[in-house]
């Protein structure tokens, strides 16, 4: 189904087709990902947005951005825009659209904002772990230290969280992962 949004002449985002996918790994699931398959190739504003976002995870060599917004992950692509979780459709259809906007107004914007290539990742949950105390101890308020890595890596929980991590003995290590989450 073809789905339209507000668009001017010199907007990249006008017609989408949007696709509702079911996780493959939770049959099921009370959520979905939503995918608009776009007209237009949107790979020149990816440097734009990757400079408005200094938070998102750009790789240039993939022509992939992806950010979260509003507790979603949106990613995007040449002729693709993924946000995941949602419930529904018309929810979905929300959040595409308030993207295309985004991205729109980026690309209006463009003369105003200098592009960046810079490639940035998100480091791996198993990078973090290998850097925590690994002790279990529940001090943080986790189960494990692989739970406590995997918020961190989400942003949901902070280094100053781990009272381990502030002992001298493991300066190396905190300062190691306050890089990576830099």
């Amino acid at each position: 189904m073809t789905e339209r949004t507000p668009n001017a002449e010199q907007d990249l985002v006008g017609d989408f087709d949007l696709e509702m996918i079911s996780p493959p790994c939770v049959p099921g699931a009370a959520h979905w990902s939503a995918q608009a398959r776009l007209e237009a190739d949107i790979s020149e504003v990816l440097p734009y947005l990757n400079a408005r976002f200094p938070k998102a995870q750009y790789d240039p060599d993939a022509q992939v951005l992806i950010l979260k917004k509003d507790g979603k992950k949106c990613a995007f692509r040449p002729r693709l825009i993924s946000v995941a979780p949602v419930e529904d459709r018309e929810e979905a259809h929300r959040l595409l659209t308030d993207i295309a906007v985004l991205v729109n107004r980026t690309w209006r914007d463009r003369e105003d904002i200098r592009p960046s290539w810079e490639k940035r990742t998100t480091p791996s949950v198993m990078e973090l772990y290998r850097r925590l105390p690994r002790t279990n101890c529940k001090q943080c308020g986790y189960a494990t230290c692989m739970a406590f890595a995997a918020d961190l890596r989400e942003g949901t929980t902070t280094l100053s969280c781990c009272p381990q991590l502030a002992e001298d003995r493991h300066a190396e290590n905190r300062e190691a992962l306050e890089k990576l989450l830099a």
